[in-house]
C-alpha cells in the first residue's frame, strides 16, 4: 500500500514538472482567471496553487502577499489527495482542519473551497481555491463556475507548454537548418576538392546517366561538371566494354544493397592506367531509375609498386639461398621459397614464429651471442648447425645483416643461409681419406723398420735352437720365436692397411671364400650365432689375393661375433651390381663399372653414429685392451682399397650392423657388364617419385629408359595432391624420407590410408629401415638405403610390384 502511494506521488510530481511552470514570472492569463474566481465567489482570497514535493507555490493569487508556503500548512493537500472539490463552510467547526496553522494564524481562514487541477494524464498537480475569513455558504452555480475556471487553468497550462515545445522545435529546426547548410558546404567543398573521382549516376536504357560529378571526374573526361550533368556515358566517349563492366557491378550492388569494389585498366593517350572503383546503391530515390554513388581512385602507382615487389619476390624465390627476415624479437617476417626447400617449413608455418624455437633449440646461447654481435657490429658471418622440420641437422653458411629504418634505428635482421651440408660431408670424407693416407705413410715407415728389427731376431733364434740342446733354453727360444713371428704378423697387418701387401693376384670366385668362412663359423663360433649365406648363381669373378680377401671376411665375421655376446644372426650375401654415374655422385670412392658386393650383417649391439667415422682408423677400438689391437678394420680397408674397391657401413644401436664390401668384377667393359647384369623392365607403369634432389630426378630418367613412366613431386604435400588426382594410374611410389613440408614417413602413412596396397619404396641416406616408422611386415613397402644404383632400384621396384608372385 505504501509503495502504491509513493508511485502515485512520483507520477503526480513528474506530470507537474513537465509544464516547467514552477518559479516562473506572473502571467496575465492566470492572473485574470484567479481574479474571476474571487469575484464569482465574492471572497477576499483566491489562489492558483501548484503543489510540489515540499511546498505550495502560487502561480496567481488575490488577497495574499506571500508566494509560497510549506506543503503541510494548507488544506489544498487534502483536495488533491481525493481529486475532487473540497468545500468547508466553517473550518473551526470541522475537527479535521480546525487546528491547521492557516486557521489559527494569518490569514485566519474560516471558509475554504478547493477544486483540483486535473491534467490530461489524470494527476492532480494543484488546486484553484477561494478562502474567506468568515464562515459562509457557496451555491452550486458558484461551485460549477470554479470547476470551469479550473479547467481553463489546466488548458492554459497545456497551451503554455505547447507554445514552449513549439518554440523549442523552431529553435532546433533553425539549428538543424544551419547545421545542414554547413554540412552541405563542407560536403560540396570535399566533393569538388577530393583527388579521387566521385559522383551520382542513374542507369538508363543500358547506359549510365551522370547526374552530378566532381571536378576530378570532369577533368578525367576533359569536360566541366556542368557539361557532364545529365549526359550519358556513351556521349562522353565511354566504350561498350567499360559500360558493360560498370553496369554489371551496378546491378550487383543493386541486388546486394551493399557497396561493390572492383579494379580495371583504362587506356589513355599517355598510356595504360589502373583504376579502383567502388559503387554503392542509393536506397531512396524519387526517380524511376536506380541511382548510385561512385568513387574512383587512380591506383597506377600502387600497381607498378606491386609489380616491382612481385618481380623482386620472384628473384628471391629463384635464388638457392634461404632468405629470412626476422624482427629484433626474433619473430620471422619473411620466408622465401628456398627457405621452404632447405628447412621444410612452408612460409605460412614459419612466419610469425620465433626463429630461436624453430632453428636453435640445442645451441641457443651461441645464437644469442651472434644476435648481440649483429646489434653491435651490424653484421655476422659463419657456419651454423640448424634444425629442419624433420628434425635433421643442416649445416649452413649464414650471413646476418642488421637492417635500419629511415631514422637509422635497428629495425630487423636479414639472414641469408646457404646449405653446405653435402659439401661438409664431402670435405669430411676427403679429410678422412687424407688422414688415413697420412697415418698409412707413417705406419709404412714404422712397419719397414720393425721388419728390419724382427728379421735378424727370427733368423738368430733358428740358429740358436739348432746349436742349443738344453730343454729350458729351447723353450725360451720358442717363446722368443713365437712372439717375433707374432710381431711380424702385426707388421703384415699394418702393411696391408697401408697399401695392401702384394700377393698373388688371380681370377677367383668369392663364393668359395664365403662357403669356407661359413664352415669356419659353424665350427668355431658359439652355437647361439646362426649363420646364413646367399650367393647369386651367376656371380662374377674378381681379380685378387685369396689370402687377403679371406682375411677381410674373417675380420668382419669376428667383429660380428664380438657384437653378439648373447647370440644372434650372422648373414653373408654376394651379388652382382653395376655402379652407375648417380651412385658415384653419392660416393667418392666409387667408379662406374661392374662390382661384386659382399654384405656381412649381424643383429648385434650396433655402433653409435658418432663412432662410425672412426672405426676404420688404425688402433681405434671399442673393445677391451686385451681383446683387440684396433688394426682389424683398418687392415680390411687397406686390402679392399688395394683391390680397387670400397666399403660402406650402416648401423643402428641395439639392432645390428651391416658392412658392404664392393670389389671390381673381372669384366670391366661397361657394355658387356650391362648385358650380363639383370636389369628388370616395367610394363608402362606410372611411378610417383617424391624427392627434392637432382640426383634422384636423373634416376627417374633411367626408370623411363626401362619402360616405366614417372611423375615427380618435390615434397609430401605435392605428392598427396598428385596422387589424389592420378591414383587410378599410379602403380607405385618412390619416396625420400626427408622431403620438405610433409616428411616421407608421414607421406607414406597418408598414401597407405588412401590405398593400403600401393607398393612403396622408402629411400634414405641418413637412416636405416629400422629407424623409419614404416610397416616392416607389409609386403607393399620396401626400404632402399642411399647410395644405390639404377639396377638396385629396378630390382626392388620389380619386387614390390610383385611380378614374381
Amino acid at each position: 500500500m505504501q509503495s502504491s502511494v509513493c508511485n502515485h506521488e512520483a507520477a503526480r510530481l513528474e506530470a507537474l514538472h513537465k509544464y516547467q511552470i514552477l518559479d516562473t514570472a506572473p502571467e496575465q492569463a492566470f492572473d485574470d482567471l484567479v481574479s474571476l474566481a474571487a469575484q464569482m465567489c465574492d471572497t477576499p482570497i483566491a489562489l492558483i496553487n501548484l503543489i510540489d514535493a515540499n511546498r505550495h507555490w502560487f502561480k496567481a493569487k488575490v488577497g495574499l502577499d506571500i508566494q509560497e508556503i510549506p506543503v503541510d500548512l494548507a488544506l489544498c493537500r487534502f483536495c488533491i489527495q481525493q481529486k475532487k472539490t473540497l468545500i468547508v463552510p466553517d473550518i473551526l467547526a470541522d475537527e479535521r482542519f480546525a487546528k491547521e496553522i492557516i486557521v489559527t494564524s494569518e490569514p485566519y481562514a474560516r471558509f475554504y473551497v478547493g477544486v483540483p487541477l486535473i491534467v490530461p494524464g489524470g494527476q492532480a498537480i494543484g488546486t484553484l481555491c477561494v478562502i474567506d475569513r468568515t464562515p459562509r455558504q457557496i451555491s452550486q452555480k458558484q461551485v460549477e463556475a470554479l470547476q470551469s475556471i479550473s479547467r481553463l487553468v489546466v488548458r492554459q497550462l497545456e497551451i503554455r507548454r505547447n507554445l514552449g515545445e513549439l518554440a523549442s522545435i523552431k529553435t532546433e529546426y533553425k539549428q538543424t537548418q544551419e547545421a545542414l547548410h554547413q554540412s552541405e558546404c563542407i560536403l560540396h567543398s570535399f566533393f569538388n576538392s577530393a583527388p579521387m573521382m566521385m559522383g551520382i549516376v542513374e542507369l538508363v536504357d543500358n547506359d549510365i546517366l551522370h547526374i552530378a560529378d566532381n571536378l576530378a571526374t570532369a577533368k578525367f573526361f576533359g569536360l566541366t561538371p556542368e557539361a557532364m550533368q545529365n549526359r550519358l556515358a556513351r556521349e562522353m566517349g565511354a566504350t561498350d566494354k567499360h559500360l558493360s563492366q560498370w553496369i554489371h557491378y551496378y546491378r550487383q550492388a543493386e541486388r546486394t544493397q551493399s557497396p561493390v569494389r572492383f579494379e580495371y585498366s583504362f587506356d589513355t593517350p599517355q598510356g595504360q592506367i589502373w583504376l579502383s572503383a567502388t559503387v554503392s546503391p542509393i536506397a531512396i530515390s524519387s526517380s524511376k531509375h536506380p541511382k548510385f554513388a561512385y568513387i574512383v581512385e587512380d591506383i597506377s602507382q600502387r600497381k607498378q609498386a606491386e609489380h616491382q615487389i612481385r618481380e623482386q619476390a620472384a628473384l628471391l624465390d629463384i635464388t638457392t639461398d634461404a632468405i629470412v627476415v626476422q624482427d629484433l624479437s626474433n619473430k620471422i617476417l619473411f620466408w622465401n621459397k628456398s627457405a621452404e626447400n632447405i628447412y621444410g617449413w612452408k612460409a605460412e608455418e614459419a612466419i610469425n614464429k620465433n626463429a630461436n624455437q624453430l632453428f636453435y633449440s640445442k645451441a641457443l646461447p651461441q645464437y644469442r651471442e651472434i644476435y648481440n654481435s649483429v646489434l653491435k657490429n651490424g653484421s655476422w658471418r659463419g657456419e651454423l648447425q640448424k634444425i629442419s622440420k624433420s628434425r635433421t641437422e643442416i649445416t649452413v653458411e649464414s650471413r646476418w645483416t642488421l637492417v635500419l629504418d629511415e631514422h637509422s634505428q635497428a629495425k630487423s635482421i636479414l639472414v641469408v643461409d646457404t646449405d653446405i651440408t653435402q659439401k661438409k660431408q664431402l670435405e669430411k670424407q676427403f679429410l678422412r681419406t687424407q688422414r688415413m693416407e697420412s697415418i698409412g705413410t707413417l705406419a709404412s715407415g714404422i712397419a719397414h723398420d720393425l721388419n728390419n728389427v724382427l728379421s735378424p731376431i727370427v733368423m738368430s733364434v733358428q740358429l740358436l735352437k739348432n746349436k742349443c740342446s738344453d730343454r729350458n733354453t729351447q723353450q725360451i727360444l720358442s717363446i722368443v720365436e713365437s712372439n717375433a713371428k707374432r710381431g711380424a704378423n702385426l707388421v703384415k697387418q699394418v702393411l696391408s692397411f697401408v697399401r695392401g701387401i702384394e700377393g698373388d693376384r688371380t681370377v677367383l670366385q668369392i663364393k668359395h671364400l664365403i662357403l669356407e668362412m661359413q664352415q669356419i663359423v659353424q665350427q668355431t663360433f658359439p652355437k647361439t650365432i646362426v649363420i646364413t649365406t646367399e650367393i647369386q648363381t651367376d656371380l662374377f669373378s674378381v681379380c685378387g689375393d685369396s689370402t687377403q680377401l679371406h682375411q677381410v671376411l674373417m675380420n668382419l665375421c669376428l667383429n660380428a661375433r664380438d657384437a653378439m655376446p648373447d647370440g644372434g644372426n650372422l648373414s653373408i650375401t654376394a651379388e652382382n651390381i653395376f655402379i652407375d654415374k648417380n651412385y658415384t655422385i653419392m660416393h667418392l670412392d666409387a667408379q662406374v663399372g661392374t662390382y661384386i658386393v659382399l654384405t656381412i650383417s649381424d643383429t648385434g649391439l650396433g655402433i653409435k653414429n658418432e663412432l662410425l667415422d672412426k672405426i676404420f682408423e688404425p688402433f681405434f677400438t671399442t673393445k677391451q685392451f686385451s681383446n683387440g689391437t684396433g688394426l682389424g678394420l683398418s687392415t680390411v680397408l687397406g686390402i679392399i682399397k688395394g683391390h680397387g674397391g670400397f666399403i660402406t657401413v650402416s648401423s643402428c644401436v641395439g639392432k645390428g650392423t651391416k658392412f658392404k664390401v664392393y670389389l671390381p668384377a673381372v669384366h670391366t667393359d661397361t657394355n658387356q657388364s650391362l648385358e650380363n647384369i639383370e636389369m628388370p623392365t616395367g610394363y608402362g607403369e606410372w611411378i610417383l617419385v617424391v624427392d627434392d634432389e637432382a640426383a634422384i630426378r636423373e634416376i627417374t630418367t633411367s626408370l623411363e629408359n626401362h619402360n616405366y613412366k614417372t611423375i615427380n613431386a618435390s615434397d609430401g604435400v605435392e605428392a598427396m595432391a598428385i596422387y589424389a588426382q592420378h591414383q587410378d594410374k599410379i602403380s607405385a611410389a618412390i619416396i625420400d624420407t626427408i622431403v620438405p613440408n610433409m616428411d616421407g614417413a608421414t607421406t607414406i602413412c597418408a598414401l597407405q590410408n588412401i590405398n593400403p596396397q600401393l607398393p612403396i619404396i622408402a629411400v634414405s641416406g641418413l637412416a636405416t629401415s629400422e629407424q623409419i616408422p614404416i610397416n616392416q611386415a607389409s609386403g607393399y613397402i620396401a626400404f632402399l638405403p642411399k647410395p644405390y644404383t639404377v639396377q638396385e632400384l629396378l630390382r626392388l621396384l620389380h619386387t614390390v610390384l610383385q611380378y614374381d608372385s
